[in-house]
């Protein structure tokens, strides 16, 4: 049927005001297909717009007339797809009278496509890019004339321009809103003290970031073997009266673009008790990959988009279940290389498939997810580490009370020993002289003698016990021997001077290659040691360095070998005076500290059977040998 030229003209001008429009992109769509469908006098209308990646670009049904419209909001199609899917790759208008007897045809009941006998579809182009398709269909078999494709080649032409300025503006909006929605949920977190409560933040604003467009979020954390992805926590409806009644209950009509506080609105409390949540932390799955998709987004560390949930392996049959529905995505947390779980999103109460607006801001919501919970992560592990310096601070300490209080006993012992021996000599012979006098005829009258003496003795005796126990204290404790690895434990002392290290620009080489493996030693005393020398070596390099921290084996003359760990550091080294003194208790050049920490040093090292070597080299730096027996179940312990 031939258009009369006043037709033409009456929608290419109506058509045009449109395009000059500053309408939003929905209601361009809907007067656009209004004008088409009526004054074309054809039974239905639809129009396709071009979303998605440009590697995995789709058409979807963004406006239709003539067809059921709830069904046709549903429309997906593949690139390259069907009739409507090969115009818009090909860019080339079709022209069909029996549409459904071209191979190309893809038959979707929703619109009841059954009804339409032709159809004629035309790209919308713009500088060489495809944005949408139209279709015009008819119930009765119609021939499309050249009059009637060159007015829907124009008709697109005018408007094309149009939808891409609305679709360029509304992307702009979109960003904005996102940002702002960003910056609100990133504040209501930060307001938040425990790790629990900001995820339940970071899944709430993934459920109401893009408004309807998707429903329900799951996290799932890994164990702490790494072995088992376990359900943690489940945000969205239960029913779909809820899910009707969700942005209604959350965000005022006034407010819609700010990131609702649950504490205004909800509880947390509220939320544990959703029956979505307490099924998600029934659920685990391996975490091996290609066992399930969960598992394959951490490993591949790529978000995965599942389309057709029922036809891939990887999808387990639980999953499946659970989620009832047939597409759903899955974003990974990671953050420094670290796999923490993963996000499940799905869309199980709207049954729309998550665009790839939604997506990124997911992304971006998983990511500060991913940063959440590695910031808890390292600041735990600083709250141990300062944990375990101040109790090792504390054991230093008082190991250095001990040794001076050793240090002092032995001075003192040292002074009295003497002259309590010559006492306990001299009184011993009176007590023996006197008990001779006793028994000779006739006796004296010496029995008063005779029981101070043995006072004197018995007194003596006493002192020179205390004095034995006294000179015990000085050699500490006797090391508690167990088999263990020195690389492990350097890393331990290592671990324990991270800040410290960062903070003077300090770096450290290791060398574990000549390891002796396994052997015997007091780990907390050898730790002790180690601590010492390591931390003498950062002070030594307060303006940055090299720390270079290596094992080895070394070989005597006499048939013997020793575990040797060497610490060498670049700061310049110790002038000789101050070398000469410093294994001698109470010699310290700091403004802090008793200067008894390496002659501690040096008598854990002799009680394992070991040494301590320190070589010295004025303006390049110090080098420190600990030498271990290598002995394998037992050591000597020298006292």
């Amino acid at each position: 049927m031939e258009i009369p030229t006043k037709i033409g003209l009456e929608i290419l001008s109506e058509v045009g005001r449109i395009s000059n429009s500053t309408m939003e992109v929905d209601t361009i769509l809907i007067r656009t297909i209004d004008i088409i469908k009526n004054k074309l006098n054809i039974d239905a209308c639809a129009l396709y717009l071009v979303e998605g990646s440009p590697a995995t670009p789709r058409l979807i049904l963004k406006a239709s007339s003539g067809f059921p419209a709830d069904s046709a909001s549903k429309i997906d199609l593949p690139w390259g797809k069907g009739i409507t899917g090969w115009v818009a790759q090909h860019k080339l208008p079709q022209a069909l009278s029996e549409a459904m007897q071209d191979p190309r045809f893809i038959y979707f009941p929703e619109i009841e496509e059954e009804r339409f006998q032709s159809m004629l579809s035309v790209p919308m182009v713009y500088q060489d890019d495809c944005l949408g398709v139209i279709n015009v269909h008819s119930i009765q078999n119609r021939f499309f004339d050249p009059m009637e494709v060159t007015l829907l080649k124009t008709i697109c032409e005018q408007i094309v321009g149009c939808i891409r300025n609305a679709l360029e503006f509304e992307k702009s909006q979109l960003m904005l809103r996102q940002q702002t929605f960003l910056y609100e949920i990133s504040q209501a977190v930060q307001a938040e003290p425990t790790l629990e409560k900001r995820l339940w933040l970071l899944l709430i604003g993934i459920i109401l970031g893009e408004g309807k467009g998707c429903h329900r979020a799951a996290l799932f954390m890994l164990d702490d073997h790494q072995t088992r992805l376990k359900g943690t926590i489940g945000v969205g409806p239960d029913t779909d009266q809820e899910a009707q009644a969700l942005w209604t209950d959350w965000v005022t009509p006034e407010q819609q673009e700010e990131f609702p506080h649950p504490h205004e609105k909800k509880t947390f409390a509220g939320l544990r008790k959703s029956a979505f949540h307490r099924a998600i932390q029934d659920i685990e799955f391996p975490y091996l990959q290609g066992n399930n998709v969960l598992a394959d987004a951490l490993f591949l560390e790529t978000p995965q988009i599942v389309d057709t949930a029922d036809e891939l392996s990887n999808v387990p049959e639980e999953l499946k279940r659970f989620t009832g529905v047939k597409a759903f995505v899955v974003l990974p947390l990671i953050a420094h290389d670290i796999p923490f779980g993963v996000i499940l999103i799905d869309n199980r109460f709207t049954d729309t498939p998550i665009r790839s607006t939604n997506l990124q801001l997911f992304i971006r919501l998983a990511t500060q997810a991913s940063w959440v919970i590695e910031n808890l992560r390292l600041f735990t592990k600083l709250i141990e580490s300062n944990r375990e310096l101040l109790t090792t601070k504390e054991q230093l300490i008082q190991s250095e009370k001990l040794a001076a209080l050793g240090e002092l006993s032995a001075e003192v012992a040292h002074e009295i020993k003497n002259p309590l021996v010559s006492i306990g000599g001299f009184a011993r012979r009176l007590q023996g002289k006197l008990s001779r006098l006793k028994n000779s005829a006739p006796p004296p009258d010496l029995a008063s003698l005779s029981q101070y003496a043995d006072i004197i003795v018995s007194e003596v005796e006493g002192l020179e016990e205390l004095l034995k126990n006294i000179l015990l204290l000085p050699k500490g404790n006797k090391p508690s021997l167990r088999l263990g690895h020195l690389p492990a434990l350097i890393h331990q002392v290592l671990d324990c001077f991270e800040m410290e290290l960062r903070e003077a620009s300090i770096k450290v080489h290791l060398d574990f290659e000549k390891d002796p493996g396994p052997l015997s030693f007091d780990e907390e005393q050898i730790k002790q040691v180690l601590i010492n020398v390591v931390f003498n070596a950062i002070e030594s390099m307060p303006q940055g360095g090299v720390l270079d921290i290596h094992t080895s084996i070394q070989e005597s003359g006499e048939g013997t070998s020793g575990a040797m760990i060497v610490v060498k550091d670049n700061g310049g080294g110790i002038d000789q005076e101050t070398f000469q003194n410093i294994f001698n208790p109470f010699f310290t050049t700091k403004d802090t500290g008793t200067g008894l920490g390496l002659s501690i040093c040096r008598r854990i090292m002799e009680n394992h059977g070991g040494k301590i070597l320190v070589k010295n080299n004025v303006n390049q730096g110090v080098t420190v040998q600990l030498v271990l027996p290598l002995q394998i179940g037992g050591l000597s312990n020298k006292t």
